[in-house]
């Protein structure tokens, strides 16, 4: 089944934990020998810290097969611990089986491994460190690097990192975020709404550069990605989206009159709604993963296979001249047309595209690229 760990995944978790039950109350062998002299018996298992299949212990539907299957969602246990998890999901959480896996790679370096094993546990564990505080499955997937991990952990950190401001847009929209409200003098109305348009512009304009860093973070066709790059970039693009909702917030904050209402609506969620499609992001990336492990499996060629994403900010049909239409009743002017077109897309004035964010995603279909 595409969500079971393959032979690979399942003799390379049992070498890191050095045959042991990762169970920090049991550690067991889980090798000995057998009646044939040339085979072994092994009472270990590789068990599923997220659940394969849905009804299972611990299963998270957000994920996909690739990620169920990878070799950050599994823990070293030897039969009975294996069952004695599964049976009780809310005694033992992913979050607790992360832990014991991460505490007993430390306990087989430190007391099992030569001083060479120590010296790299020791050296993996500082480049860990930037990721304290953080989910166990981001911290796993920076450790195990499993394959296509540069995107995995990509799509961890912005579903971390972001959530809460996709939460607190959804919040706002809704109404029901507790803000503090002041009066808007009537004849600042029109500066207002034209400083909140340039700010719009100026917010998307890093975006783009934003996911161009992704890309190089990420590394070239044959090459690993740089770990502390997609975590830094990873930053960049929450900040960024931070600055969104505040501005979000600074449009709901102000109180105008019912005869300046209309160019404050129109302003608000125009941006906030385009910024919550970087949401649909991490999948994406799981996704393409998913796409080339699988396509791997079937066999393929060296031949680069390059994936674009266009993320397209654009105002709502019809958004320019309602605005238009908007100050004209306020001053009996519009905003000019130079400053018009920067937020409508040229000869269409019923709608208005703020700018198409690109960037492209490259893999090599190799196992060895990953």
């Amino acid at each position: 089944m595409p969500a079971d760990f393959s032979k690979q995944t399942i003799d390379t978790l049992a070498k890191r934990a050095a045959y042991l039950c990762s169970g920090p109350d049991c550690r067991v062998s889980t090798v000995g020998p057998n009646s044939e002299a040339a085979r072994a018996t092994i009472i270990g298992e590789a068990a599923h810290v997220y659940a394969a299949r849905a009804g299972e212990a611990r299963y998270d539907e957000s994920m996909n097969d690739q990620a169920r299957a990878a070799i950050s969602n599994a823990i070293w246990l030897c039969r009975n611990c294996h069952r004695q998890v599964d049976r009780d999901a809310q005694k033992f959480p992913a979050d607790l089986l992360f832990l014991w896996r991460e505490q007993h790679e430390e306990y087989v370096a430190s007391n099992l491994g030569s001083k060479s094993d120590k010296a790299r546990f020791d050296l993996a564990r500082h480049e860990l460190a930037q990721f304290e505080g953080y989910p166990p499955l981001i911290r796993r997937i920076a450790c195990d690097k499993p394959p296509g991990w540069e995107w995995s952990l990509s799509a961890a950190l912005m579903r971390h990192l972001n959530a809460p401001l996709f939460r607190r847009l959804a919040d706002l929209r809704e109404g029901v975020c507790a803000l503090t409200v002041y009066a808007l003098d009537n004849e600042a109305v029109i500066d207002f709404a034209h400083t909140r348009l340039e700010d719009m512009t100026e917010m998307i304009g890093p975006l783009g550069k934003i996911l161009e860093r992704f890309n190089r973070a990420w590394g070239a066709p044959g090459e690993p990605g740089d770990i502390n790059e997609i975590h830094h970039t990873a930053l960049l693009l929450r900040d960024s989206l931070a600055q969104i909702v505040a501005h979000e917030e600074m449009l709901r904050s102000v109180r105008v009159s019912p005869k300046h209402g209309e160019v404050i609506n129109l302003l608000q969620d125009a941006l906030g709604s385009q910024a919550e499609k970087f949401a649909a992001t991490p999948d994406r990336l799981d996704e393409i993963v998913d796409m080339a492990i699988r396509l791997d499996e079937n066999g393929s060629d060296s031949t680069p296979i390059v994936v674009t994403e266009t993320i397209t900010f654009e105002l709502p049909d019809g958004w320019a001249d309602k605005f238009n239409r908007a100050v004209r009743r306020i001053e009996g002017r519009g905003i000019s047309k130079g400053f018009a077109e920067g937020y409508r897309q040229s000869g269409n004035s019923g709608s208005g595209c703020l700018t198409a964010i690109g960037f492209m995603i490259f893999f090599l279909l190799l196992l060895q690229f990953f």
